[in-house]
């Protein structure tokens, strides 16, 4: 039972993140696995999960002394408030990059499959509003209303992949040789960036309960992530080859347009939009709240509601402003944002464990 009905449990805390990087992994992977490993590329998360698990442990080793503190507040105590501050002052301008991309990533792909003649600024409006009324009402409202639609959402990805399975071409996913071991090894790195994801949520790490079960939730979730990604993965490359989907932008989407159910239902787009509109919107909050979580922890402010309208104005401006097209997105994604993902998420909490285990603060 938790302490406290002001905050979410960890097993809410990890389904949150789980959800929150549902979508840039849909997005990105299936294309970056098949361009760079080809038909062995549904391989990939059994040895994304290694990395995963060691930051699992890392962050529940971080909150083990201090259960009542979030991710912030460690910065500040172990590099100290001058260093801290210019290390949460980065992870700020980063996250805020982030959230305007996400903002227009939301609106591309609707532009990119179902209304293309409509202005961007209609959709950047649409889900900042929304957001912004979400976040106002706090992360712990958002996270209980994931946690209960996450079943369902669930229910729907199976299904959906179930209903593939009769497109499914195993030429497509075999044969694996020993000689596509390298090559699996070298892409790690797009699963880590988007799975770091788990370290931010404990920039909230304050609002959330029962941190002494990390491990865990967090060892549970790493298995659920890695049936989820083979199963998306399988999907993509299985019914139409690496070498198509390297080449189309939304490979998800097109592998769903060739279900066919009882020669009736031609088409199952609308259950993967609305799936895919809720880890949107969840992702967005997601942001918009780290950002005014670190705000408040930089200026050491008791208050940071007055804070969502300049961020949500900001990811407006920066969402009109940020890149011509969907293919200059797609290089920032993967030759800048996967890099920086994975050195703020994995190997900053690394560097602060270590210095705190040195100075004898965690």
């Amino acid at each position: 039972m938790l302490a406290s009905t002001n905050k979410i449990s960890t097993k809410q805390a990890v389904i949150l993140f789980i959800t929150v990087q549902s979508s840039p992994a849909i997005r990105i992977i299936p294309r970056v696995v098949s361009r760079m490993v080809g038909r062995a590329g549904w391989l990939l998360p059994l040895l994304s999960v290694l990395p995963f698990i060691c930051l699992v442990v890392i962050m529940h080793s971080l909150f083990k002394k201090n259960k009542d503190k979030n991710l912030a507040d460690l910065y500040l105590e172990v590099f100290g408030r001058i260093a801290g501050t210019a290390i949460l002052t980065l992870c700020l301008l980063w996250l805020m990059i982030l959230f305007g991309f996400y903002v227009r990533y939301f609106s591309e792909r609707f532009l990119s499959s179902l209304l293309p003649r409509t202005s961007p600024a209609f959709f950047y409006l649409t889900i900042l509003a929304a957001s912004f009324y979400a976040v106002r009402g706090g992360m712990i409202n958002i996270a209980r209303t994931v946690e209960f639609l996450f079943s369902l959402f669930t229910l729907v990805f199976a299904a959906i992949f179930l209903f593939s399975l009769p497109n499914i071409q195993l030429i497509n996913l075999l044969p694996v040789t020993q000689f596509d071991i390298l090559p699996l090894v070298k892409i790690v790195y797009p699963l880590l960036g988007l799975w770091g994801y788990f370290s931010l949520v404990f920039f909230f790490g304050d609002k959330i309960n029962d941190k002494e079960h990390i491990r865990r939730f967090g060892l549970q979730g790493s298995v659920f992530l890695v049936i989820v990604n083979m199963m998306l993965l399988i999907q993509t490359i299985g019914v139409y080859g690496h070498t198509v989907i390297q080449r189309i932008p939304m490979p998800y989407f097109v592998s769903i347009k060739s279900i066919s159910l009882l020669e009736t239902i031609e088409r199952v787009e609308s259950a993967a939009l609305a799936f895919w509109i809720f880890v949107d919107f969840t992702i967005i909050c997601f942001f918009l709240y780290l950002v005014i979580s670190i705000m408040k922890s930089i200026f050491s402010l008791k208050e940071a509601k007055y804070l969502t309208s300049p961020a949500v104005v900001f990811a407006f401006i920066f969402a009109s402003y940020s890149g011509n097209d969907a293919l200059e997105l797609e290089k920032f994604s993967n030759h800048v944002g996967i890099p920086v993902n994975i050195f703020v998420c994995f190997v900053m909490p690394a560097l602060l464990l270590a210095v705190g285990k040195i100075r004898k603060m965690v």
